[in-house]
């Protein structure tokens, strides 16, 4: 979850989930770059990106996300684990939303967008270089 927002993220995409912690934090200097275990990992903030309202968490996460030769990190607000999901389109109306592929129903009723990780990380190297 970032913001009032839940999203999904394909779970063979994911590398591992980790905490941004004050040490990150410290280290990052207004950076979007975590160093994390010797190796430059850059960050896509989904609060700033997706333009998401404040969060009441404390907490902040980053997920590494691996696809082909390119790792990110996605910092969001909230994890909530493992689910299955049925991909729904989203329509005419959400086709121009880089890095979303599409939509869920969670068991709770509320909706969640489906995370298109190859957009998402090509995006952030377009930013980078």
């Amino acid at each position: 979850q970032s913001g009032d927002t839940k999203y999904i993220i394909p779970l063979e995409m994911i590398q591992e989930c980790i905490e941004l912690s004050p040490a990150y934090k410290e280290h990052m200097k207004g950076n979007h770059f975590i160093n994390l275990r010797d190796s430059i990992l850059p960050l896509l903030d989904i609060r700033t990106y997706f333009n998401e309202g404040e969060s009441k968490s404390t907490r902040e996460n980053v997920v590494v996300l691996r696809y082909g030769d390119y790792k990110m990190g996605l910092q969001v607000d909230e994890l909530y684990g493992e689910f299955q999901t049925v991909i729904k389109p989203l329509g005419d109306v959400f086709v121009n939303v880089a890095g979303i592929s599409g939509g869920t129903i969670l068991g709770s009723g509320e909706i969640a967008l489906i995370f298109d990780v190859p957009k998402l990380i090509e995006q952030k190297m377009r930013q980078i270089n």
